[in-house]
């Protein structure tokens, strides 16, 4: 047992995560870092209880939440407890690539300017995830609302990464092949090191965020207190998406999170761009969903349609549609 201070606190935010934990913790386990580190589950008062964690891997210390009030809440949680020159935020359905964390470290040491360095994201496929990102704009947010267009101009289609060569777009900042080391906006919340005096200058997560938006709001705060962010290419994690909720994604689970987005994204609109802004996201959500309530109601009247997944589809896009209408976007409904 060492004495020598804490380099890297790894934060693991668990819900009904279980089984993909302990691959995550494992693959942990079995890297040697040449770093001192602490690992901290915050369990979100999961329905499936981690049950003998700590025994089984006793380098865990686990913190259990009594009540799940959201994803910044449990990561503030755990942040309050570490003390590592640098914090790592880790979905717990990852699988940390041997060795991949020290290149993450280095790089922080080396630049202490960067503030939050990222790594490459592959999916269970081996496939490339897009894991960087631009801030929000109302031109990214018209593309995202707007399904027919997201489809024809979507990553992973012909039309959209033509588009993102010739118009170099801010809204395209995303379409790249992540294969080289890059200063970005933000890194994806799956797995992002963050140096702790970005986070005394920046300030935690910001509760009012559920799930969704709050390590995009956080990496923009960041971003606003002098630091940067940096994707390394060399460092990797596999990403088994989904399992972090409820380990499975069905089409209702899906509806109820792009709900959970919407909100996020209203909030950060009106908390960093303005009335004007906001209102332009009002009308695009309006305009957007408006659109797919109107598909969802001629699906319905389709002989034969799967009535048991269209109708819950559509009280779903109601939802989102009645964000527009808000003024409170706190999903605690605090002011």
């Amino acid at each position: 047992m060492t004495n020598s201070p804490i380099v890297l606190s790894i934060i693991i935010v668990n819900y009904n995560s279980t089984t993909v934990l302990e691959a995550c913790l494992r693959s942990i386990a079995a890297s040697a870092y040449t770093f001192t580190h602490e690992v901290f589950i915050v369990d979100n008062a999961s329905d499936e209880r981690p049950v003998n964690l700590e025994r089984m891997f006793p380098f865990v210390t686990l913190v259990v939440n009594t009540e799940n009030r959201g994803f910044a809440f449990a990561n503030n949680v755990g942040i309050s407890r570490t003390s590592g020159k640098y914090v790592l935020l880790l979905n717990p359905d990852t699988i940390v690539n041997g060795g991949s964390l020290q290149p993450m470290v280095a790089y922080l040491d080396r630049h202490p300017a960067v503030g939050i360095v990222g790594c490459k994201i592959f999916n269970d496929k081996g496939e490339v995830e897009h894991s960087t990102h631009t801030f929000p704009t109302v031109g990214k947010e018209f593309i995202h609302a707007n399904e027919f267009v997201k489809r024809f101009i979507g990553y992973d289609t012909v039309a959209g990464r033509i588009m993102a060569k010739i118009l170099r777009m801010k809204s395209f900042g995303s379409y790249w092949d992540h294969d080289a080391e890059k200063v970005v906006d933000h890194v994806t919340g799956a797995c992002m090191m963050v140096r702790r005096e970005a986070i005394e200058k920046a300030g935690l997560l910001d509760e009012a965020f559920f799930l969704y938006n709050e390590e995009v709001e956080w990496s923009y705060r960041i971003k606003q207190a002098g630091y940067s962010t940096v994707f390394l290419p060399d460092s990797s994690i596999v990403h088994l998406f989904g399992h972090s909720t409820k380990q499975r994604v069905q089409k209702q689970v899906v509806n109820a999170l792009l709900v959970e987005r919407y909100r996020g994204m209203l909030y950060f609109f009106q908390k960093h761009f303005g009335s004007l802004k906001l209102l332009l996201l009002r009308l695009i959500v309006l305009e957007g969903f408006a659109l797919r309530l109107g598909v969802a109601y001629i699906r319905v009247l389709v002989p034969r349609s799967d009535k048991a997944v269209i109708l819950p589809e559509i009280q779903y896009i109601k939802k989102i549609i009645g964000l527009a209408f808000q003024t409170n976007y706190d999903w605690r409904g605090e002011p």
